[in-house]
């Protein structure tokens, strides 16, 4: 890591604080600043949350995710807590991480066992078709031309039909593009070629050609041939619907669990470091 970096690094770090303490309109001043919040009877320090707070930023995250940083604590220890309750020991030295993910995923089992009715799954799959939709996808092909008479010749060729590997062969002044031999979306096409390509790749036909003016060559593109975006019917993709919604309920079942125990736990948190 440059030193300049770890300089931002704490700059934005700093930043967080100074937002969330702009956000203040009030608060429990009875909290010390070696502590960062308290739930129930346990404190979360203040050193451990800046310790959080500088490796999200070393990590590259989002502002809205450092500003949730004391959030996302305060709901690991009431997992902890509750865990406790539930009669699980703390055992070893990477117990927070063994207890959370133990609760986590005795929370999505037990949302993950209940039966979906198939007029549920039908109803998620009718408010939810883009999910199943399979897209267009396109196979193409693409010629580079040294110069712009070559590329009149080419496009010329390819029009007419003329097979693009034949075209290539023994011209030194056409070559083939390395291009995968089977169709593709226009998100990956996205990734390979210029937005005006791509933009012209969403109404083109089969067989149909564009050139185009590379950055230091000319390029030509034959559409080989395409398949239509389509919703499948409802059998057709019926597991995968299962899988969707059962994941849909899972993540609503924790937000609602985590939910249920803030509203049953006393938190309180340091005005100075939180909103």
């Amino acid at each position: 890591m440059k030193p300049t970096d770890g300089l931002l690094i704490t700059a934005v770090v700093m930043g967080v604080f100074i937002a969330l303490i702009g956000l203040l309109d009030g608060g429990d001043s009875s909290l010390d600043d070696a502590t960062a919040a308290q739930v129930n009877e346990t404190t979360i320090p203040a050193d451990e949350l800046r310790s959080l707070l500088e490796r999200r930023a070393q990590e590259g995250a989002p502002v809205d995710q450092l500003l949730g940083t004391l959030d996302d604590m305060i709901d690991e220890e009431l997992l902890i807590q509750r865990a406790s309750e539930l009669g699980i020991l703390r055992r070893d030295s990477n117990v927070r991480i063994a207890i959370i993910q133990a609760m986590e995923k005795s929370i999505l089992n037990e949302e993950r066992g209940r039966k979906v009715s198939d007029a549920e799954l039908e109803n998620f799959y009718s408010d939810n078709q883009s999910l199943f939709t399979e897209p267009l996808t396109i196979r193409v092909e693409e010629l580079v031309v040294s110069d712009g008479e070559q590329l009149r010749l080419a496009d010329s060729a390819l029009r007419e039909g003329v097979d693009i590997e034949a075209l290539a062969a023994g011209n030194p002044a056409v070559t083939m593009s390395r291009l995968p031999p089977v169709p593709l979306s226009l998100d990956a096409l996205a990734r390979r070629f210029p937005a005006e390509v791509v933009s012209w790749l969403q109404t083109a036909k089969e067989g149909e050609v564009l050139a185009y003016e590379g950055s230091r060559d000319f390029r030509l593109i034959r559409v080989v041939n395409l398949s239509e975006a389509r919703v499948p019917p409802f059998e057709e993709v019926r597991l995968s619907v299962v899988n969707e919604l059962q994941l849909r309920r899972q993540d609503l079942a924790y937000d609602e669990y985590l939910d249920w125990l803030r509203q049953r736990a006393e938190i309180r948190k340091n005005p100075h470091l939180a909103p």
